[in-house]
Formats: structure tokens, sequence, C-alpha cells
């Protein structure tokens, strides 16, 4: 078993030496391989920790183009580079898009604003006239899952600790035992930095009050 596997076990109480639910050839192995890789996959889209350089030669009179990868998969676009042009791409939705240009479908012309649309598609406004020119797209990915204890993890060394705390959450979760689930999901949440997206607020208690007969009677 590897580093993570070997953390996780012992925050659920399990002896590393010599397991026994979950050694490395049961089933139970598997459930804790699928928790992490659970673990590692959210951190990685929500982050974008995990990114890949993606170079899509455009074609003419083309406007929107459908991306992929050989092993992990697609999340969406963190920077579109116009490397013949030397600039950056302005990312923009379709409803803004269609509301500043309506035929925009039909517009070419040097290349200003990226968009994605859907889950693994790109389009670009304005669609170029000539091929050749190539844009350079760093992209937030997935990893795909590790399967084996030898297989290469693909997280970041700063959010393994964070990928073994949401694991350990799943686990309990899948006990029916949600208060430690609770506990270790905002532990993984504040190792990863990602608090904001589940504030905390301050306890409040609301209470509702009748008024008395007799002081609806003094205010009739």
């Amino acid at each position: 078993m590897n580093s993570l596997e070997s953390h996780v076990l012992r925050l659920i109480g399990e002896d590393i030496a010599s397991p026994d639910v979950f050694a490395n050839t049961t089933a139970g192995m598997i459930q804790i391989r699928d928790s992490i890789n659970d673990g590692i996959q959210a951190l990685c889209l929500a982050t974008g920790s995990y990114t890949r350089t993606y170079h899509l030669a455009l074609l003419a009179n083309r406007q929107f183009y459908r991306l992929g990868t050989v092993n992990d998969s697609f999340g969406y676009v963190l920077e579109a580079f116009d490397r013949e042009g030397r600039r950056r791409l302005t990312q923009i939705d379709l409803l803004t898009l269609s509301q500043r240009d309506p035929w925009f479908m039909k517009t070419g012309g040097p290349l200003t604003h990226y968009m994605q649309v859907g889950i693994d598609h790109i389009g670009f406004w304005r669609y170029p006239t000539a091929k050749g020119k190539v844009i350079e797209l760093t992209c937030a990915c997935i990893p795909a899952a590790y399967g084996t204890s030898s297989d290469v993890v693909k997280i970041r060394a700063a959010y393994q600790r964070a990928a073994v705390y949401l694991a350990v959450s799943e686990f309990y979760a899948s006990r029916g035992d949600a208060s430690r689930a609770g506990e270790y999901l905002e532990k993984g949440m504040e190792t990863a930095g990602m608090m904001w997206m589940h504030p905390k607020q301050a306890e409040r208690q609301w209470q509702m009050q009748r008024e008395s007969n007799a002081k609806i009677s003094a205010q009739g």
C-alpha cells in the first residue's frame, strides 16, 4: 500500500502492520482506494492544481472544437494563449456573446475571446479565416483513478493530506457516522484552503413568542 492508503487506515483505526479487514487483496482495500481517488479528483477539479497544456491547431472558418485527453478527463480551461498574436484570449459565455454580436457564428477575424461550451467543447470569437493558427490551452484536468499501490498518484504534495481526510470522511459516511464524516470533511477543506466554499456561520437560535391576550387587548 502507498503512503496515502496507510494514512487513511491509521485514521480509521486499522492495524497497518497486520491489516485484517483492509488487507491489500481484500475488497475493503478497493473501497479505500476508491475513496482516495474520489478525494483526489474532487480536489483537482476544485483547485485546478492538476493541469495539462493542450496545443489546438485551428481550421479555417471553424469556430467550435472538441477537446479530449488520452488518460485523464478534461475539466475546464484556465488560460487560452494565441501564440501567433502573442496575447491571451478573454473568456466569455454564449449569452453575453450573443447579446454583443447576434451574428457571432458568421463573424471571422482576429481571435479575442474563447468560450467553453458543455463538458468538453470550446469555441472562439471570432473564427479564423485561414488555417495554421495555434492556441495554447492550459487546462485543469481530472486525473485517472489509480488502481494499485504501485501506480503514480497524480496530486500535488500540498493536497495529499487533504485527499486523505476526504477519503476518511467518505469512509465514515459509508458507515452512517455523519458526525465523523463531517469532521473529516471540514479538515479536508481546511487543509486544502477551500473553506471559502463552506463558510462558517455563528450559531443562531430563533424563538417564536406569542403576545399575551392582555397586550393584544390593550393594543386593540
